[in-house]
């Protein structure tokens, strides 16, 4: 029997959240989304070595020659993102869906410099900018940036954290290429109003429905990719829907269920929308937003932990990368040293060096007529542990 992940396929495209390439290839995915909180997990897989070391020289050149090794790794910790997009970008025929840090959600500015930055670090890299996608936050300031991006840049963007009729109609409104609501996060916000709440009566469901019938009926390009799920149930309640965003754990238990689908009960698909077409400027974005008690709860939360996200990835992986480097430049220390001691004593001394004795004489710093492997680190600039002398 097939198993429930072969028979969503067969009616709904499945974005992977991920980074694993088996994975992806096993729901035959055209697109891919690449998010944060990913990142961090994949970069210390030794399966993505290659990954990390680009981002670490782009890092290096960046900062320039004898560069701070703790801004090397903050550099190299932005970079990922573009790397990760980059070695994505090969394991599909259509986008990669790249998301910005969310701390910048209310500066329409910086969104759209940052954006361009992306965009353009992917296609010196020979990614095309067609096959980006940017992921902004849907604040009035993210869409406004959006708007912006494609009519000035043609640059696409997906609105993440989207929760109200307004978001949805603004954004679409804003040539945006798809939008994202947070089924779960939906969920959730009703839950802590009304406890606990049972399948089909999840008011999220009919929610975000109601969303995608709105672009429909309304005849907008935009796509709906319902995302943040709750569980299987969530995910097979949209099945047949045009797509949605998946991360590896639920298509693994899709893949490993074998129920029949005909047991789950999907919403009828196509209906004509409840709204009208919503005229959404930035003074009716506001006072919609104030008026929507769970967009204006949700929004701000989802930024927030974004944002803790993005604080947390630097600092795990910029000391990571920072003893990467370390480990990176003590073994060619320690190669290098071997190089010069050729009788193999832990140490060099005048016989076995071809240098200049000025050199010699600098590096000896005890005065001890050779040089040990602790002097030549410190005369390299490059560490080296006391157990390797």
């Amino acid at each position: 029997m097939d198993s429930l992940l072969e028979k969503l396929l067969a009616q709904t495209e499945i974005i992977p959240e991920s980074t694993e390439v088996a994975l992806i290839a096993s729901v035959r995915a055209r697109h891919v989304s690449l998010a944060v909180a990913r990142i961090t997990a994949a970069a210390q897989d030794p399966a993505h070595g290659a990954i990390v070391d680009a981002a670490i020289h782009w890092a290096q050149k960046d900062v320039g020659k004898g560069g701070n090794r703790k801004l090397v790794a903050m550099r190299a910790v932005e970079r990922l993102s573009v790397e990760f997009a980059r070695a994505l970008a090969a394991q599909v025929p259509g986008q990669v869906s790249v998301e910005l840090d969310a701390r910048i959600a209310y500066q329409k500015r910086a969104t759209i410099d940052k954006a361009r930055s992306l965009v353009a670090q992917l296609e010196e890299l020979g990614v095309h900018k067609e096959r980006v996608i940017v992921k902004l936050p849907a604040t009035l300031e993210g869409i406004e940036a959006a708007a912006i991006l494609r009519g000035k840049s043609d640059i696409r963007c997906l609105m993440t954290l989207v929760f109200g009729a307004h978001q949805v109609a603004a954004s679409a409104d804003a040539g945006a290429h798809s939008i994202a609501p947070a089924v779960g996060r939906i969920s959730d916000w009703h839950k802590q109003q009304a406890g606990a709440i049972v399948g089909a009566e999840d008011p999220a469901l009919e929610t975000v429905w109601e969303m995608r019938d709105y672009l429909r009926t309304h005849s907008y390009d935009t796509l709906l990719v319902p995302c943040a799920f709750r569980g299987l149930e969530q995910v097979l309640a949209f099945r047949g829907i045009e797509c949605m965003a998946l991360p590896s754990a639920l298509i693994e238990e899709l893949h490993a269920r074998h129920d029949d689908l005909s047991q789950t009960s999907a919403r009828a698909t196509g209906q004509p929308s409840k709204h009208e077409r919503l005229a959404v400027d930035a003074a009716a974005y506001n006072r919609l937003h104030a008026a929507d008690p769970l967009a204006n709860a949700k929004l701000q939360e989802g930024i927030r932990n974004l944002g803790f996200a993005v604080v947390s990835q630097q600092q795990q992986l910029g000391e990571w990368i920072q003893k990467r480097q370390d480990t990176s430049a003590e073994s060619a220390l320690l190669a290098f040293f071997g190089v010069w001691d050729y009788d193999g004593d832990g140490y060099i001394d005048r016989e076995e060096w071809n240098g200049t004795e000025t050199v010699f004489n600098a590096l000896d710093r005890d005065r001890d007529g050779r040089i040990s492997v602790q002097e030549l680190a410190l005369g390299l600039g490059a560490p080296a542990q006391p157990k390797d002398v």
